[in-house]
């Protein structure tokens, strides 16, 4: 019973995994993605599908359900002066068929990325691309029921939310913000429970940046280092403000981009997997050549990716963040990287890292599957 007026209206796509189609469209100068989803036959239907276009991301895989009563999902989403969020959603009526997902030709796409939605069909999928040895990722961020767990049984990189662990093995019972060691211990803990087959593990702490730790490897930043010493894989560049990149604990801890002015997360996490996924993919595509067969080393290539290369991935998906977090939306502020000076130096950077390691090859096409919105 109580009227309110607002500002200022926006209306764009939405969805976890379509967030970061887009963040990874508009870095198409090194990548390119193309979206697995299911939509309805309506207006917001063919917005959906056009703003996708219009940020560089392949539709020929998005099923269009031809009911009058199969609209597409939309969410309304408040955002408060103080940047606190409300967002009220209507899901789509309709999953996406598991035949629609059995028909799509994977041939061409060596990663893919999982969002958990349409779970049926993703995991029918995610079977497909285990088949065929193509390795996937997962947003982790929450539990969906039916179907999540197996489908994160196969994943070769999980990216968890902040507070997913705390979902999972319920609250720390220490008092106070866990430690560093602690984040580290507990996600190596959900990931020995749901994820046996993953060779990258990540969660986003917030302000506190994120970190990234290495599972059954033998690598740079072993499963068995969990030292507090602190090692800097990267300094910081206070001329962009780019963050330092350090190891301890177990992991690799990037901090968030400074110089930011906040004006919405909403999407913030996506892009920040958009970023990471394209300088992940970029590097493989880079040091595993075309030519040679990937049929048998997706999980060898990340395993064998050093840690300075994994730190530049992961301040690329900071600054495609970063850059989210200073406009209203999901996808306005996504920054394409011939416009970005300090994504292009990252690129550059992390391309001129020494490969650890060269055996087979990548064509880098991410297809990803997800459930779009208007936001």
């Amino acid at each position: 019973d109580k009227k309110m007026n607002s500002k200022r209206l926006l209306l764009e796509g939405g969805g976890n995994a379509a967030n970061t189609a887009c963040a990874l469209g508009r870095l198409s100068d090194y990548v390119s993605s193309h979206v697995v989803t299911a939509i309805g036959n309506d207006d917001y239907g063919d917005r959906i599908v056009k703003d996708l276009q219009e940020n560089n991301v392949g539709v020929e895989n998005v099923e269009r359900f031809l009911d009058n009563d199969a609209t597409s999902p939309f969410s309304y989403i408040i955002v408060t002066p103080d940047n606190a969020r409300t967002i009220i959603h209507q899901p789509a009526i309709y999953e996406m068929s598991v035949d629609f997902a059995d028909k799509i030709d994977i041939s061409h796409y060596t990663a893919v990325h999982f969002d958990g939605r349409h779970p049926q069909a993703a995991l029918h999928l995610s079977k497909r691309l285990v088949q065929a040895n193509i390795p996937y990722s997962v947003d982790v961020e929450r539990p969906r029921g039916a179907g999540h767990d197996e489908l994160l049984e196969n994943a070769s990189i999980i990216i968890c939310s902040s507070d997913y662990c705390n979902k999972v093995l319920g609250p720390p019972t220490t008092n106070g913000p866990p430690t560093n060691q602690e984040y580290v211990e507990r996600l190596r803990q959900v990931a020995r429970m749901q994820t046996p087959h993953a060779v990258l593990a990540m969660q986003t702490v917030g302000s506190k940046g994120s970190y990234l730790i290495r599972l059954h490897s033998s690598g740079d930043n072993a499963d068995s280092d969990i030292s507090e010493q602190e090692r800097t894989i990267l300094e910081e560049d206070t001329n962009s403000c780019a963050p330092a990149v350090t190891q301890h604990s177990g992991a690799l801890w990037c901090s968030t981009w400074g110089g930011i002015d906040i004006v919405d997360s909403t999407g913030a996490g996506d892009a920040f997997q958009g970023g990471f996924i394209a300088g992940l993919w970029t590097y493989m595509k880079a040091n595993f050549p075309e030519e040679s067969s990937s049929s048998s080393s997706s999980s060898e290539g990340l395993e064998s990716i050093s840690d300075e290369a994994l730190a530049h991935a992961m301040r690329i998906g900071t600054r495609v963040a970063a850059k989210k977090l200073e406009c209203l939306g999901a996808r306005k502020g996504l920054p394409y990287v011939t416009d970005d000076h300090p994504l292009q130096k990252e690129f550059q950077n992390l391309l001129a890292v020494p490969p650890k390691v060269r055996t087979s090859g990548f064509r880098v096409r991410v297809k990803i599957s997800a459930k779009k919105q208007i936001k």
